[in-house]
């Protein structure tokens, strides 16, 4: 068996050693055991993977993308959430008490309760993302004509964001460097009535969401970003050394990095429970690795300490990005496009298979941002929606309103900020007088009325709003502008015939004895404890 983008061969391996193109057997690039786990794969990850590789006596060219897959699906489930500020931009909150901190308590995992809370601080001084301001005053703003670019939701000057958690703040002023004329520091209002979620009556929702670190509190760690060791699925190929074609990104050091205060407790915590087993002799049965601690650092990707790591300076290693970076675009070509129109001509006449029926539907990624009871039924309830829609000027568009059956299945406080799939082509409907324009996934154990168990189909977060969901093993989706036909209104419910809980939590779709999952750029949409079940 080989793997894409890496190389197995003994001889090679040694090469990359000795010519100190990585800097040991332990390199978390290298596709060795100690690579593997000082970089942070778990052991559950590496099973999970051979499971789905299975064994073969034939040789095989195994995608790296599918290790890295099981990596995220596992991870995805098992690490904590944290705020971490790869690349900090400085925000002065002018209206906060300077000498005021305020704890936030949030949860260290959203879907895992058991896992408990974290205190995230919030004062005066704050951390953001450069990449979440875009300058439009500066270079990036001058090469895109002085405009946001297309879809950009996060802060702007004069411009409003959410502070993840936290508050609403409006950017008043940018400080720029001297020297360089970037953005040093953006003086900000926030405004005390947005405080965790909350929009006021009245004022319009504010689309963009962004993670951030206190300042006095923050601390500062370096962040390795590890990168696939060559650029090429098989090194060498081409050129015939496989020198030729390392990649020159596969290591990023960032060593500005700041990350909240709980991260910095956890790690010394860690670092001191494996200098006190260190001391005490454990033997290999029983050895804690630095790796074991992981986070998910919200929306960067998933990370683990590493072994170099001491209570004066934290060292962090890029186990996987959210999503695939190496994937091209899916692109049809032009007798694929054709084709597609055939087969979507067929299946209006009746004459195509299930499959096609499934590429029409548009199941997309999507959170709940309210949830309210409907003022007229007592077995219905309200949800606003933000579905990734973009109105005409390429701005976010309003949420969408959803009216669901879900009252009393679901407490309220369990959907809002939370991650669904909706249909999201279907013809609106009013419902007791409220135009519903998409309808949530759920599954269902089929139990009559106050015994029946419903559990939304949940997707990993950082899996954008809007994204497709697509079937596995099948070409990307391409769904009707609408389903609103009376034929058309049946491709839905065929497909919804077909959807099925697997016996391991995972959506799927039964297509002619085919078993295929329902897939995002993260991995599987899944069920949190249902089983063998309908989904509808």
């Amino acid at each position: 068996m080989d793997d894409r983008y890496t190389v197995l061969s003994k001889r090679k391996l040694i090469k990359l050693v000795e010519d100190k193109h990585v800097t040991g057997w332990d390199d978390p690039r290298m596709p060795t055991l100690s690579g593997v786990r000082r970089r942070g794969i778990p052991p559950a990850a590496i099973r999970l993977f051979c499971e789905r590789m299975g064994i073969s006596k034939s040789d095989s060219n195994i995608d790296y993308t599918i290790m890295e897959d099981c990596a995220r699906e596992v991870l995805d489930d098992e690490s904590p959430r944290a705020f971490a500020i790869l690349d900090p931009l400085k925000v002065t909150i002018q209206n906060w008490d300077d000498s005021k901190l305020e704890d936030f308590a949030v949860p260290r995992h959203p879907k895992r309760d058991e896992l408990g809370e974290r205190t995230v601080p919030f004062g005066k001084t704050v951390y953001i993302e450069r990449s979440d301001f875009f300058d439009l005053e500066g270079s990036e703003g001058t090469a895109n004509g002085g405009k946001a670019p297309k879809g950009f939701k996060r802060l702007l000057p004069d411009g409003k964001v959410r502070l993840k958690y936290a508050y609403v703040i409006q950017c008043n002023e940018v400080v720029r460097d001297a020297t360089t004329n970037e953005p040093a520091e953006l003086v900000c209002t926030y405004f005390p009535e947005t405080r965790a979620g909350v929009t006021p009556e009245g004022e319009a929702r504010v689309a963009g969401i962004i993670q951030w670190v206190e300042a006095s509190t923050a601390q500062k760690c370096t962040v390795m970003q590890y990168d696939r060791l060559f650029k090429t699925e098989e090194p060498g190929k081409e050129t015939g050394d496989f020198l030729d074609d390392i990649n020159p990104d596969s290591l990023n050091v960032l060593d500005a990095v700041v990350v909240e205060p709980s991260v910095a407790s956890d790690a010394l915590k860690l670092l001191k429970t494996i200098e006190e087993s260190s001391i005490a002799g454990a033997d290999e049965s029983t050895k804690i690795y630095h790796s074991s601690l992981t986070y998910q650092f919200e929306r960067s990707g998933y990370y683990a300490l590493d072994s170099s790591s001491t209570d004066k300076n934290l060292v962090f290693n890029r186990i996987v990005t959210l999503r695939d970076t190496w994937a091209p675009e899916p692109q049809a070509r032009p007798q694929q496009k054709e084709q597609n129109k055939v087969e979507k001509t067929k299946s209006n006449t009746g004459e195509a298979g299930a499959v096609e029926d499934a590429r029409r539907v548009a199941l997309r990624v999507a959170t709940i941002l309210e949830a309210a009871p409907h003022p007229e039924a007592d077995s219905l309830i309200i949800c606003k929606l933000d579905c990734g829609d973009t109105n005409e000027a390429g701005g976010p568009a309003e949420p969408r309103t959803v009216v669901a059956g879900l009252a009393g299945k679901i407490p309220f406080d369990k959907l809002v900020g939370r991650k669904i799939v909706c249909i999201s082509n279907l013809k609106p409907a009013k419902m007791r007088g409220i135009e519903s324009t998409a309808m949530l996934l759920a599954a269902s154990d089929g139990k009559e009325d106050d015994e029946e168990t419903v559990e939304l189909l949940d997707v990993p977060d950082s899996v954008p709003n809007g994204e497709l969901i697509y079937f596995e093993n099948l070409p990307p989706c391409e769904p009707d502008d609408m389903l609103k036909s009376k034929g058309a209104l049946k491709v839905w419910d065929r497909v919804k015939s077909n959807l099925k809980v697997s016996e391991i939590g995972e959506a799927t779709y039964h297509d002619d004895g085919v078993v295929r999952k329902l897939m995002t750029s993260a991995g599987p949409v899944t069920v949190s404890s249902l089983t063998n079940c309908l989904i509808g």
